[in-house]
């Protein structure tokens, strides 16, 4: 247990240090601090941490992410400063949809980059359901006026949702490849029933070539058949013909 608070105590210390303990605790130390700072008659500063919420299991993992890695959470918190500025200009068509995109794929990188400490720090614990709301969380908070400064002291107390600005990412670069990509299987479609068309048009013609062939073959053997005919009864009255003359001679 900590030892009593001072008459003037650090609460900001001792927020930090309750934020900082792992999430099954924090609920018996809020109260210890409420009790303590109740004792060192801080009775606003008692009444405000009792109200203090238990964060979330994604708020939670934030909040050490941020007090683990400042680097990557000051690295964050400006990219998600420069993305609201650029995405505001952008609104008031001061700024290209590539500044945004740009903007955007640098605070992309940067939560990756948080990730990835994340999956090393915890483990077994950083579930695809756990990264995929933890991504979410310090998305929002690297754009969010409110909560900016709860991430970066490690405060957050809810998992958060990225609202507002994120669509604003993609609208036109998107939107712009999203035209061209439907553009482009248009045309695609469009050629393939055109070869398809030509294609089913050549292939009547050959089947009609095949059986006008087949018919003029048939017409060939049925020919071929009666010379072989006629040319057999020839040869037959050949020999008679000779064999009559012999028997004269």
């Amino acid at each position: 247990m900590a030892p009593p608070l001072a008459s003037v105590p650090d609460l900001d210390r001792e927020l930090d240090a309750l934020y900082n303990l792992p999430l099954e605790e924090f609920t018996k130390a809020r109260n210890d601090l409420v009790s303590r700072l109740r004792k060192a008659h801080q009775s606003e500063a008692a009444a405000e941490v009792r109200v203090l919420k238990k964060p979330s299991l994604v708020a939670w993992a934030a909040n050490r992410l941020a007090r683990d890695e400042p680097k990557l959470t000051a690295a964050l918190l400006e990219a998600g400063e420069h993305l609201r500025e650029t995405q505001q200009r952008a609104l008031a068509g001061n700024a290209k949809p590539e500044e945004v995109a740009d903007a955007a794929a640098v605070e992309r990188e940067t939560i990756r980059a948080l990730l990835t400490a994340a999956r090393a720090e915890f483990g077994d614990r950083a579930t695809s359901p756990l990264l995929d709301k933890l991504s979410q969380t310090l998305r929002a908070a690297a754009v969010d006026t409110a909560a900016r400064p709860l991430l970066e002291r490690g405060r957050l107390t809810e998992e958060l949702k990225s609202v507002g600005f994120g669509p604003l990412e993609a609208v036109k670069p998107t939107a712009r490849r999203g035209d061209e990509v439907a553009r482009a299987a248009r045309e695609r479609v469009s050629s393939l029933r055109a070869d398809a068309r030509r294609l089913s048009s050549d292939a009547q013609e050959a089947e009609h070539d095949v059986e006008h062939a087949e018919q003029a073959l048939e017409a060939l053997r049925e020919e071929a058949k009666q010379k072989r005919a006629d040319a057999e009864r020839v040869a037959t009255e050949l020999a008679e013909a000779e064999e009559a003359l012999r028997e004269r001679r």
